[in-house]
């Protein structure tokens, strides 16, 4: 249900995330395991210090919410500290 919105959100992270941390997370799209995709993503995003635009920012905050995830538990929650904020 939700895996072309996560696998279009992890193309958008190749080059900046390494690309076996990429695979391994995305890798659980294929066995219908989209809630551990996601969030294992999320975990690499956070353990790498990969920075996200405002929009990414608020592109996995929406597909998180969709999901069930609760905004305020990690690895969500260490997101917001990565976010590129516009000047």
């Amino acid at each position: 249900m939700y895996s072309q919105r996560i696998l279009k959100l992890g193309a958008k992270f190749e080059g900046r995330l390494e690309a076996v941390f990429l695979a391994g997370a995305l890798d659980y799209v294929k066995y219908n395991e989209e809630s551990l995709a996601l969030e294992i993503f999320c975990e690499h995003i956070c353990e790498y210090d990969v920075a996200l635009s405002v929009d990414e920012f608020k592109e996995i905050q929406e597909l998180a919410l969709d999901m069930g995830f609760e905004l305020g538990n990690a690895p969500f929650k260490y997101l917001q500290a990565l976010t590129k904020t516009e000047e």
